[in-house]
């Protein structure tokens, strides 16, 4: 009871379910910034979203990712222990060990952040086959983001009690659906750019294979063949384009914020796409190869 009294005197209502909520954020963004290290390891995302860190610029970001991430866990660690402390204790020294250790997590936290985002803008600026104004649009997010996160940074060190601190966490949960959501977007637009650049390629290729062997004298039966073959491969490529449109509008669609369940979605269309790619490509080397003999 003493430990009670002394707690609601001084109007620090840290209990364990107070402190949690203080510090929500520190947990409701674990995935999102792990989201970042998943897709690094995932074996078949590694040729998506590794293969972005070429530049100079994304490499300092991923190793300050890195250096940000292990931090966090760091403090995270000691947030438990003065948590765990406080719990035991309930004593003032013990309380404003809770607070300091909140609030350096709550920093740690929106550091690895930035450079998150901040690497996520550099990829998706390194990458071509992203449609213009949604990249434009999306880089736009991110950078007002980046700018929120660095402002709330400014909020947890101007905190210096239970009250701020707490207020910091619940402004910070605020900003949680559109930091999740534009990453997610970033990441879909980069696997679908990457898609869409092998299938420009392939309409490209496939319009000179076109010209090339339209140049050709051929036999009537030969010439029908060839017919049959060309609307086949046109159907095919029709069907891929078209795919890719939809999987692309799904980005977009009002009213829906993207997360790990719809990106996992877009992912897996994109997979059908790219098999439809390969049966493009076969095709078009059947007809190159048949071209060649042809020419013989």
């Amino acid at each position: 009871m003493k430990r009670l009294h002394l707690f609601e005197a001084v109007n620090l209502q840290i209990n364990k379910s107070h402190l949690i909520r203080s510090v929500l954020v520190v947990f409701s963004l674990v995935a999102l910034v792990v989201g970042g290290v998943v897709f690094a390891q995932d074996k078949a995302s590694e040729t998506i979203f590794l293969k972005r860190f070429k530049t100079e610029e994304s490499k300092r970001l991923i190793e300050l990712y890195q250096a940000n991430f292990e931090k966090y866990k760091t403090s995270e660690r000691d947030f438990y222990l003065a948590k765990a402390q406080y719990e035991q204790l309930y004593t003032l020294a013990s309380l404003e060990s809770a607070v300091v250790s909140t609030r350096q997590v709550m920093e740690d936290r929106a550091n690895v952040l930035i450079v998150y985002e901040e690497l996520l803008a550099a990829s998706l600026v390194d990458t071509t086959g992203a449609e213009l104004s949604m990249k434009q649009e999306t880089l736009a997010k991110l950078q007002k983001q980046i700018g929120e996160l660095k402002a709330h940074k400014e909020v947890i060190a101007a905190a210096h009690d239970r009250a701020a601190v707490y207020r910091a966490g619940i402004d910070f949960s605020l900003l949680v659906p559109e930091l999740s959501a534009t990453a997610y977007e970033t990441l879909s637009q980069i696997v679908i750019a990457d898609i869409q650049r092998v299938y420009d390629k392939t309409v490209t290729y496939y319009a000179d294979l076109k010209q090339a062997q339209s140049e050709m004298e051929t036999s009537p039966l030969k010439a029908e063949e060839r017919k049959r073959a060309y609307g086949e491969t046109d159907a095919l490529m029709a069907s891929i384009g078209e795919n890719l449109d939809l999987i692309r509008s799904s980005i977009t669609a009002k009213n829906q914020r993207l997360d790990h369940s719809s990106y996992t979605e877009i992912v897996r269309s994109l997979s059908s796409s790219h098999a439809q790619l390969s049966q493009a490509m076969d095709f078009l080397n059947e007809l190159e190869r048949d071209g060649r003999v042809e020419a013989q």
